[in-house]
């Protein structure tokens, strides 16, 4: 006898192997459902911030001194070049020489549509003092004036300044070039932001050689996350808020956090060998001292469903092959159309989930979304393909579908764990379908007669 490739099981494997890969054209179209969903949210986060107010960057307080430069130019005058010399205005900025700054942040949640945006108000006090300057700043000096340099002015009211125990207001703008700082990237959002000129509130000032000491009290609204731009050379953040899910990123890390489901408190210590911004920093750089505090849903839906359906041909492949071995075990053919059908209903599962937790939390969503498929798909195993199958044979889809959808909820939930636990699963499930199929006769044997002569 000799053993021949068994070609009914060949061709459909093959056929298995082609409609898994057609499950990747409604896949895709499911992709882009999510994608323009989360557009439609981020237009209706869009209308909420240009309202209440966007991403906070804080740069404060910034004592501006004015001083005199002289400025070269060549005319051509009398048939010949001459050098004109202009004297013109400049403003030397310079940091305090220590900042304490205290914020109290008061988190809400702003509904436009089905859509949620959590906003914030910060109440903030800024108190520390600058340090005398060379003498050589001071025939300027009563134009020197205090700024508060910020991304989005419409958001803070009630600016106040007590300089030297003497209360001073804020005007809009100021007489000296603002800061440009690049805000800091979400990572989770893979793109860059493009540098920005802050915009400036300025209070005039008298100040003397001696310094001064100050306290800048103000409320800004914003939401998604506030940065803050360590200036002095001494500098003491102190946060607190009733945002249980805060994300903390930038150049330093809070030296003291503590998280509750009630709130965040965090302390930051930076001195400027640390932060690199010099006592004076005219048009520097400033943007690689930010650190920045974001505020983070607990559970985007949009993120969850997108990592989701990159598992979605995997979980088809595996309902196949877990079709196909039942197929092969209890010799019950199942048409390439009762393929598809069972196909397409794992993929309804994932519009069903992001459909559903549009309303309702992302978790209950995806257990009634699962439960309805695993309920169609088992109802069909039972009526649409195999009139005569078993309770034990319906109990084992039902299990094993569920297996798998509480597989792929246990691996949205993980992070830095996601792909140890997926592979660990893939090759149990490997080891189980080899196991299922190891007396399966993946060959015809045949009688062949000898030929030959007898010798």
């Amino acid at each position: 006898m000799k053993k021949i490739i068994n070609k009914a099981i060949l061709f459909k494997t093959i056929t298995i192997a082609v409609l898994i890969l057609l499950m990747l054209i409604p896949l895709v179209f499911v992709e882009n459902v999510i994608y323009d969903r989360n557009r439609y949210k981020n237009e209706a986060v869009s209308k909420i911030t240009k309202s209440w107010g966007g991403q906070v960057i804080l740069a404060a307080p910034i004592l501006n001194m004015p001083y005199a430069y002289n400025e070269v130019t060549e005319v051509f005058q009398d048939n010949k070049t001459i050098q004109k010399v202009t004297t013109r205005t400049a403003y030397a900025k310079f940091a305090p020489q220590d900042l304490d700054v205290d914020v109290k942040i008061n988190s809400q949640i702003r509904y436009i549509g089905i859509f949620e945006v959590p906003v914030f108000s910060a109440d903030i006090v800024m108190k520390g003092s600058f340090e005398a300057l060379d003498k050589a700043y001071l025939d300027y000096a009563q134009d020197a004036f205090i700024s508060l340099e910020t991304k989005d002015i419409k958001g803070i009211s009630e600016p106040v300044l007590v300089w030297n125990e003497k209360e001073h207001g804020f005007e809009p703008g100021s007489k000296a070039n603002s800061l440009e700082i690049t805000p800091l990237a979400n990572e989770e959002d893979r793109y860059y932001y493009s540098r920005v000129t802050l915009h400036s509130l300025a209070s005039d000032i008298d100040f003397k050689n001696n310094g001064g000491k100050f306290e800048l009290k103000f409320s800004i609204k914003g939401s998604e996350s506030i940065s803050f731009v360590p200036l002095a050379k001494k500098n003491r953040f102190h946060m607190s808020s009733d945002w249980a899910n805060p994300n903390f990123a930038g150049n330093f890390l809070p030296d003291e956090k503590n998280i509750t489901n009630k709130g965040f408190e965090a302390l930051w210590d930076i001195n400027y060998l640390s932060s690199g911004v010099p006592p004076r920093f005219d048009g520097r750089d400033l943007s690689s001292a930010q650190f920045q505090t974001t505020f983070l849903i607990p559970v985007d839906n949009y993120r969850s469903a997108e990592r989701a359906v990159k598992y979605g041909i995997l979980f088809i492949a595996l309902t196949f092959i877990i079709c196909f071995v039942f197929e092969l075990a209890n010799h019950r053919p199942i048409h390439p159309v009762q393929y598809l059908l069972v196909g397409f209903a794992m993929v309804i599962f994932y519009t069903l989930l992001i459909s559903i937790s549009e309303f309702i939390n992302f978790s209950w969503a995806y257990l009634l979304s699962a439960a309805a498929v695993v309920s169609l798909i088992t109802a069909y195993a039972k009526f649409g393909i195999d009139k005569n199958l078993g309770v034990k044979n319906i109990g084992i889809i039902a299990l094993s579908l569920s297996f798998l959808y509480g597989y792929l909820y246990m691996l949205l939930q993980l992070q830095d764990m996601a792909l140890l636990y997926g592979s660990i699963g893939l090759f149990i499930a490997l080891a189980v379908i080899m196991f299922m199929t190891r007396n399966v006769n993946w060959y015809k044997e045949e009688q062949q007669e000898k030929k030959g002569d007898n010798v």
